[in-house]
């Protein structure tokens, strides 16, 4: 008797699409598509019926959308969704409600079938499908047919030592998946900000002034899109532009500025790495905190933090959506403290009370 697939639940009003998305995840032996449906009200009664361990959820349809299917499916406690979204304004703002209000995950497709990258798109989508579908599995005591090797135990890193507290003049952020329900846990728990705080958030170029623009909306604090040339304001949340890499520099007034660096070699963007190097460069007494994500961005920047014994704040990865990049820092030995993002923020307060 072998193993379950992972079950998965394709949503869609395009013939076209749920096509495509068929074909990309045909090659995949260890993923099987259990139904498809035209509308968020069909995804709801496919989610009850076939009890899928994934959704690829589409935002525009009829009847029902993927923002209303997808809050009545995680009410219901039911199978993680991924909002399967075009890359345009209008479909980041509709992305960003949907990972507010319950999806796990996105992945974009180009509105225009022309250009619809398979490619991209089918590396993006099989990734996240087998991530979420095992994260399911494991919650409801299934085994995935070709699971990953099975990991060695961690060996405890206790956190490393840092130099006597000083007062934060700049702080960096480095998040990926999950980090829209953290940033706003950790910027709503944050007290008064007395210097610039910068978000790499891994997210396309069209998400990211929508993500800063809904963020200060909820919380009703400052929080913009930042890039090249853009001037750091002690106070204010920057999100960087996304598609692309960047760094800060100071500036002879002593403030900090952004400014784009090429991001060949790099596989995520925002690079959290390239933005903790060079914090570690520019300010006097920076703070790197590396939050949920896939991946390892962070860990290698944090270096810089580990070199100059600067704090480096890290997501207990217990409390992640997904853990990979907190457990990159933890092993790589740089972190200073590892806590929950509401802990993280007590700290963060605790320092800017620092003389």
């Amino acid at each position: 008797m072998t193993d379950p697939r992972i079950r998965l639940l394709v949503v869609d009003d395009s013939n076209f699409v749920r096509i495509a998305l068929r074909k990309m995840l045909e090659p995949a032996s260890d993923i099987e598509i259990v139904g498809e449906a035209r509308n968020g009200a069909e995804a709801l009664r496919l989610s009850r019926k076939l009890k899928p361990h994934v959704v690829a959820m589409d935002l525009n349809m009829p009847i029902m959308d993927g923002i209303e299917s997808v809050q009545a499916i995680a009410a219901e406690k039911g199978p993680p969704c991924i909002m399967v979204s075009n890359e345009t304004s209008e479909g980041a703002a509709a992305t960003i409600r949907a990972l507010e209000t319950g999806a796990v995950d996105f992945v974009c497709k180009n509105s225009s079938f022309i250009t619809f990258d398979m490619a991209s798109i089918e590396r993006q989508l099989t990734e996240k499908v087998r991530h979420w579908g095992r994260w399911r599995m494991a919650l409801t005591g299934e085994t995935v047919r070709t699971p990953s090797p099975t990991p060695a135990v961690e060996p405890a890193v206790a956190p490393r030592p840092v130099a006597r507290g000083h007062r934060p003049d700049l702080i960096v952020v480095g998040v990926s998946t999950g980090g829209p329900v953290a940033l706003a846990e950790l910027l709503g728990t944050l007290g008064p900000l007395h210097c610039p705080l910068v978000v790499a958030q891994h997210m396309p170029a069209s998400f990211t002034a929508g993500f800063a623009a809904s963020l200060a909306r909820s919380l009703g604090r400052p929080v913009v899109e930042g890039g090249d040339g853009a001037v750091l304001d002690p106070g204010t949340v920057t999100i960087l532009r996304g598609g692309g890499d960047w760094i800060v520099r100071r500036l002879p007034s002593g403030r900090f500025s952004l400014h784009a660096a090429d991001p060949a070699g790099t596989i995520y963007h925002p690079s959290a790495d390239r933005l903790f190097r060079s914090a570690a460069e520019a300010a006097e007494s920076p703070v790197a905190v590396v939050l949920t994500g896939m991946g390892e961005d962070g860990s290698t920047g944090a270096a810089a933090f580990a070199e100059r014994r600067l704090s480096v704040l890290v997501q207990d990865p217990a409390t992640c959506a997904v853990d990979g990049m907190p457990k990159a820092a933890i092993r790589a030995g740089v972190a200073t403290e590892v806590l929950p993002v509401a802990a993280i923020a007590r700290k963060l307060n605790a320092l800017f009370s620092l003389a």
